[in-house]
């Protein structure tokens, strides 16, 4: 495997350097151990090792969103096997050149949004900066406690042909990729123990644990400060980070929607009422925070932000107006700035770089346009990077066009072979060009910036591909420092100092989240069990009978029909004619509101939603939910195969309840998602006994169909064992409405719900009872005072149960009217329920 990719390398990889071997094919030294490794295990062990690791991260959840690709959402994270690896002398010079930049920016970003001198000295263009969109005026000379104004720095990095690293891309503004990082480390961590540990890479919690600090010493607040990591939302390309670091370092996962500003301070909206937030994570770029004073039309950010930041009663992190870093312009004047600032040369270069707005550089750009990168000095996503080879005669002199409109708008830059890493591709270890992003924090107890030893890697899928991102399918890999080095144990008091981080709150959209997961979850639970007894007993009607004569076929129909909400469906009895095309729309027609497939999609956009919250465990088994839907869609449409299906999925919605009481905290998160279970529970509970028992038929029909219900809500084997004699109705209507030791009853489901709401903050405080728990109170009375005799006897001339159904229609009326007052409560937010939040009763913090 070794040799064949060094005879590959010597022969097939010119003109690029590789980080493995030499021209000649000698590893190096620091590559010995780890090619000696591979070499041992063969391409076979390697394929299952590829194969563990992609497991590892698709049990973990790990995803990536590209945007644009219908099949993009929520797309597996894709980890090379074999990592990026720099020996400790080779690390130490990056580690200098990044410490260095980093250095450099931050005195850079603090004179821009200061006294501006390196404009004013003309050693910044102002048309390099004023044209920028990432120069905010707005932020001038808004400052953060001490000197240190970038705390998060990012740098994409690439060799040379010459062996120098060459810094690509500058990321100030919300830099991505930590929680990547730290995810790839796990998985590879898991796979290759033996290789890390011989290898002795260094461990990268470093660099978290500094960020941490970092936070608590920058806010007043430093006993107990609230943390909150603001991100676009779910659909977002790196939402699992978002959702992954949040939860891994115990901070607060914020949208734009739960917070708002009141009185200059920003507040975190929860199921509580308004918690103060004193730091901002932000993985919103920078013109979305806020639509008041940037980007009008924004839903990502919170209006007022900006005033809440310049009165310092929140910190935000990255401050606004980092991004004016990232304007690769700016990388043609670095070198004569770090002259001017620190009086050293850059140890890392920036890429050969040519700014447009000077005369001579722009005439060089069109003279070598066609072995220059062209890139926007803003970027964004409809500012794409132009490759002057890749163009026409035709497409160059439109592009000269637009440079000569606006030249201080465009950059020349030179296209760098990147060098070459072993990657496992196809089965096979084959060269392919690679970036490596760095990571560097700082540290404001120490006053300096520490670099993460390692970082994320990228190569690319084929060779000689220079765009290498995960948006154009690039592919992650590790990357190793190996030696022991300067790793220095960050104290056990620092931890203990952070621990006030930790301290839970539940925003009121999380809260809804969760409210609607546990809604889902029953519903497709019900929905499964009655498409099974449908199906079950479609399959087994006599064929000579039309399903519309058949009492039991047609009922089942129609109560399916009312549950999912799918009207008219089977209630029009011309649809009864033929329901296979129905039945199985109801199955996997994921865009039919209603259906068991949008019921499942909808199940687990929720859970999306809220992975900050749920396990690793819950995370397999939603998983393998979500494969179970995709195969279910995909599926032939066979009534055999939709029944398959849906004994497949109900086994996988069950491991989710077991994993749900087992597994799960009993704090708000918890009792919200069986608040939700138990409401829709209860709810079709009601609809499943008013479509099947509430007419009579013959006295067959009638028994099958108390069977089923008693089937649907799991209390059959419950029956047979309490009453011992043939199915009768008042015993089955007093097992699934009064019996409060069966979890099926619907007095058991009511009660539930009443226990789960007791436990939630009650914003009544004058009341004892709230209004929710009022009407469960009603529900819950009616049923304890009705004469089960009276409901199990039929009106003699209609057979039609009319008590019951009046009684089941009262219940599902006050249980509507309890879901309709629990949301009003925690999760509807309006001027009138935060009244309390007025200047006179605010005490100043």
């Amino acid at each position: 495997m070794i040799e064949s990719y060094l005879i590959d390398k010597m022969f097939n990889n010119e003109p690029f350097l590789d980080e493995m071997a030499t021209d000649q094919g000698k590893i190096h030294p620091h590559w010995e151990r780890i090619a000696k490794y591979y070499e041992q295990i063969g391409s076979g062990r390697m394929g299952q090792f590829h194969e563990e690791v992609g497991r590892q991260l698709r049990e973990n959840g790990v995803t990536y969103n590209v945007y644009g690709d219908p099949n993009g959402m929520n797309r597996p994270w894709i980890l090379d096997p074999v990592p990026m690896v720099f020996s400790s002398e080779e690390w130490e010079g990056i580690e200098k050149g990044l410490l260095q930049r980093t250095e450099l920016l931050n005195l850079i970003l603090g004179d821009l949004y200061g006294d501006q001198t390196l404009i004013k000295e003309g050693k910044i263009p102002f048309e390099l900066i004023y044209n920028h969109g990432g120069f905010l005026r707005q932020a001038h000379h808004i400052k953060l406690g001490g000197e240190q104004q970038l705390i998060q720095y990012s740098s994409d990095l690439a060799r040379g042909p010459n062996g120098k690293m060459w810094v690509l891309h500058d990321r100030t503004d919300a830099p991505s990729g930590a929680g990547y990082t730290f995810e790839n480390r796990a998985a590879m961590t898991r796979v290759f123990p033996d290789l890390i540990r011989e290898n002795h890479a260094r461990k990268i919690t470093s660099y978290y644990q500094t960020f941490k600090n970092t936070l608590t010493n920058l806010t007043n607040n430093k006993e107990n400060p609230r943390v909150v990591l603001l991100s676009p939302g779910p659909t977002n390309e790196t939402f699992f980070e978002h959702a992954y670091i949040s939860s891994f370092m115990g901070f607060t996962l914020a949208f734009g929607e739960d917070l708002t500003v009141s009185d200059g301070y920003v507040w975190l909206k929860t199921i509580k009422g308004l918690e103060k937030v004193d730091v901002i994570i932000r993985r919103v770029d920078d013109v979305f925070c806020d639509p008041l004073e940037y980007k009008s039309n924004s839903h990502l950010g919170v209006v007022g932000l900006m005033e809440a930041v310049r009165q310092r009663k929140v910190l935000v992190i990255n401050p606004l107006g980092c991004r004016v870093l990232e304007n690769p312009g700016l990388m043609a004047f670095l070198p004569k700035i770090s002259k001017h600032l620190l009086g050293e040369d850059l140890i890392l270069p920036s890429v050969a770089t040519w700014w447009c707005g000077q005369p001579t550089e722009m005439k060089y750009v069109f003279e070598h346009i066609e072995s220059l990168v062209i890139r926007n000095i803003y970027r964004g996503t409809h500012k794409k990077s132009v490759f002057g080879g890749n163009l026409s005669k035709e497409e160059i002199e439109k592009l000269k066009r637009e440079i000569r409109r606006s030249p201080y708008m465009y950059v020349g830059q030179e296209m760098v072979d990147f060098s070459t890493t072993p990657s496992w591709i196809n089965n096979k270890l084959v060269a392919r060009n690679a970036v490596f992003r760095s990571y560097v924090v700082a540290d404001t107890e120490n006053k300096n910036y520490k670099v993460m030893p390692g970082g994320l890697s990228r190569s690319s899928p084929e060779k000689g591909a220079f765009l290498v991102s995960n948006q154009t399918g690039g592919i992650s890999k590790d990357t190793w420092v190996l030696g022991k080095g300067k790793e220095v144990a960050t104290p056990v008091a620092k931890a203990i100092k952070i621990q006030p981080l930790v301290r839970n709150v539940l925003p009121s959209r999380t809260g809804e989240r969760l409210f609607w997961l546990g809604r889902y979850l029953e519903r497709a639970a019900y929905s499964v069990r009655l498409m099974r007894m449908t199906l079950l007993s479609y399959n087994e009607a006599d064929e000579d009978i039309h399903v519309h004569d058949n009492p039991v076929l047609s009922t089942l129909l129609q109560t399916l029909t009312v549950m999912t909400g799918t009207l008219p469906g089977f209630t029009v009895k011309k649809n009864l004619k033929n329901p296979e095309v129905q039945l199985l729309s109801l199955v996997h027609d994921v865009k039919k509101m209603g259906s068991l497939a949008y019921s499942i999609q909808s199940f687990l956009t929720n859970a999306y939603s809220v992975r900050d919250r749920l396990s690793l465990d819950t995370w397999r088994i939603l998983d393998s939910i979500s494969e179970e839907l995709a195969k279910m869609r995909n599926a032939d449409t066979t009534l055999m195969q939709a029944y398959q299906s849906l004994d497949n999925m109900v086994v996988k919605l069950m491991a989710f309840y077991g994993l749900n009481i087992d597994n799960m905290t009993r704090e708000p998160t918890w009792h919200l998602l069986n608040i939700g279970r138990f409401i829709e529970s209860a709810s079709n509970n009601c609809l499943i006994l008013k479509g099947m028992l509430t007419k009579s038929f013959d006295s067959e029909s009638n028994k099958e169909l108390m069977e089923d219900t008693l089937r649907c809500n799991e209390s059959l084997v419950t029956y047979r064992y309490r009453y011992r004699s043939n199915l009768e109705m008042h015993g089955v209507l007093s097992l699934l409405i009064l019996h409060e030791d069966n979890p099926r009853s619907l007095i058991f489901q009511l009660l539930e719900i009443d226990n789960h709401l007791s436990t939630l903050p009650n914003q009544d405080e004058k009341e004892l009872f709230s209004i929710e728990r009022k009407k469960l109170l009603q529900a819950i009375t009616k049923i304890r005072l009705c004469d089960i005799d009276e409901i199990s006897i039929p009106n003699v001339v209609t057979q039609e149960f009319v008590e019951l159904r009046v009684l089941l229609d009262e219940i599902i009326g006050l249980l509507h009217e309890t879901s309709d007052s629990i949301y009003e409560k925690y999760f509807s937010h309006t001027d009138t329920r935060y009244s309390m939040i007025q200047s006179s009763v605010i005490p100043e913090i």
